[in-house]
């Protein structure tokens, strides 16, 4: 009956263990299930409306146009002058191109007519300037043989100047004698015929006058032309031939004067032909790739030593002044991110924090805007848009300066975080990376370790209290009074299975056992 009552209460104690179990499943699941609900409402909500509605993006990377620099001949590079990260000045050369094997026939040309041409033009100089000794020479001997005609005719016009006024006098003789026989002939004292010949007298006394005259003017016409260099009549024709001869030869020196300036301005054509071929082969064999803009050397295409063809790309340059930042947002904040609006960039480090301006919004890019810049923009998805940041220009240079990621050319392809100015609606990810910052940031980890450091001297003084109590003399009293009964026990129990044991094996007589014999219980009970 006891072990009936027994059973029961302990079927009654299972099932209510059972039935609490349970129950606390039950809290459990639904406990479970609620909790992975609002994590995943959470994680819903914080990934659908933070997009639309955040004023910050960490979608961002530090962007700059680059110049592509290419081969401009095929040939050899021998030298690379620039290095990666270096910084070029505008005009300086990053490397250069060698080929040797260039046809000079144009340049052999273009030479062998620029000798002739200057063969040309020295025998045009000297020929002018021996016209111009001869034209000396003749001009030494006109002036003297002018003097001397001029002094003769001089000699002559005084000559005739004198004859000129013996035969007015002559006239005026003959004249007086017309007169005084033309008296008498009024005064019927002389007869007409005898002033008839005196009268023709005195016309031939002026006729001769006349003439003297006129040689007189003929002198002093020659002597008039002598001086301005007209050489007139048989006289003077040594003196013609020789101005004739003068002007001849001048010229000849005039037209040898034309002919060298045009032969010196076809000189100097030939001449800046045979340059501009000279600097073209010197560019085709030794060509060097410059850096027009100057720039920073983003990266290197190729080696020294290696073949390239004509427009190969060598290098790739970047200008840091020029750096702006490429930010993804929704579509729904281009109103609040309009051009002009001022925002802060933060790099992934402390201390990178800059200012910059909206300058530029950009529904997508192609491979073709990429190919202008020194890194893709970032991917976007549905209904989302580039805003590009132009850096305030004092952080702009600044930016060069830092090193926040290292390898890098003045921070290019660093992902910065944009928050627009006056903005409070947080991006999703970084809200989640401030509180994983939070917990296991420097600060966090700093409490860690003062928590962990605290902990570890608390369990330090316990276990040292734990030792000092173990080993006192009212420990150790106890610890003999404990084993003592422990000892005692473990006897009685060894007892009673012992007398268990003999009362198994031991033979039992043909009765009823429930009034004689002894129970296994009972013996056991009084060995104990």
């Amino acid at each position: 009956m006891t072990q009936e009552i027994g059973s029961a209460a302990h079927a009654k104690s299972v099932a209510a263990a059972n039935a609490k179990r349970q129950r606390n499943h039950s809290r459990l699941i639904r406990v479970s299930a609620y909790s992975v609900a609002t994590v995943l409402a959470l994680l819903m909500t914080t990934a659908t409306l933070p997009p639309l509605l955040a004023d910050q993006s960490d979608r961002a990377v530090i962007n700059a146009p680059i110049t592509l620099l290419t081969a401009p001949i095929n040939g050899e590079l021998r030298q690379m002058t620039g290095r990666v990260g270096q910084q070029m000045k505008p005009g300086e050369a990053v490397a250069y191109v060698e080929n040797r094997r260039v046809d000079r026939t144009t340049l052999i040309t273009l030479e062998s007519k620029a000798e002739e041409l200057q063969g040309a033009l020295r025998a045009a100089t000297e020929k002018k300037q021996a016209d111009r000794q001869y034209i000396a020479a003749l001009d030494a001997e006109i002036l003297k043989q002018v003097d001397q005609t001029t002094r003769r005719l001089d000699a002559e016009i005084h000559e005739a100047r004198a004859r000129v006024g013996a035969a007015e006098a002559g006239g005026l003789a003959k004249k007086a004698v017309v007169d005084r026989q033309q008296s008498l002939v009024s005064r019927n004292a002389a007869s007409v015929d005898l002033v008839r010949p005196t009268q023709q007298q005195y016309e031939a006394a002026r006729f001769d006058k006349e003439a003297e005259v006129a040689k007189l003017d003929q002198r002093i016409a020659q002597l008039s032309g002598v001086k301005s260099g007209i050489f007139v009549g048989n006289e003077l024709s040594g003196l013609a031939l020789l101005a004739q001869k003068r002007r001849d030869i001048a010229y000849d020196a005039q037209r040898m004067e034309i002919e060298e300036t045009q032969i010196g301005s076809s000189l100097a054509a030939q001449q800046s032909l045979l340059a501009a071929e000279q600097e073209r082969l010197e560019n085709l064999t030794n060509a060097p790739i410059v850096a027009a803009n100057g720039g920073s050397v983003l990266s290197l295409a190729s080696t020294a030593g290696r073949h390239v063809k004509a427009g190969d790309a060598i290098a790739t340059i970047t200008d840091c002044d020029k750096a702006f930042v490429v930010g993804i947002f929704s579509y729904r904040k281009a109103q609040a991110l309009a051009v002009g609006t001022r925002v802060s960039v933060t790099g992934a480090t402390e201390g990178t924090n800059r200012q910059g301006t909206i300058s530029e919004i950009l529904p997508k890019a192609s491979e073709k805007t990429d190919e202008q810049y020194a890194v893709p923009f970032p991917q976007t998805e549905r209904r989302e848009m580039y805003v590009l940041v132009s850096l305030d220009p004092a952080e702009a240079a600044a930016s060069a300066e830092r090193a926040a990621v290292q390898s890098d050319i003045c921070s290019i392809g660093q992902w910065v975080t944009v928050t627009r100015s006056n903005g409070w609606v947080p991006s999703a990810s970084v809200a989640w990376r401030t509180v994983t910052d939070g917990l296991t940031g420097p600060r966090a980890a700093a409490l860690w370790e003062s928590t962990s450091s605290t902990a570890l001297a608390a369990a330090e003084a316990t276990s040292r209290q734990v030792v000092r109590a173990a080993t006192s003399p009212e420990a150790k009293q106890a610890w003999l009074s404990v084993s003592s009964a422990a000892a005692r026990t473990v006897e009685a129990v060894a007892t009673g299975f012992r007398n268990l044991v003999s009362w198994i094996a031991s033979p039992k007589p043909n009765h009823d056992s429930r009034h004689t014999d002894t129970k296994p219980d009972d013996a056991v009970g009084a060995a104990l």
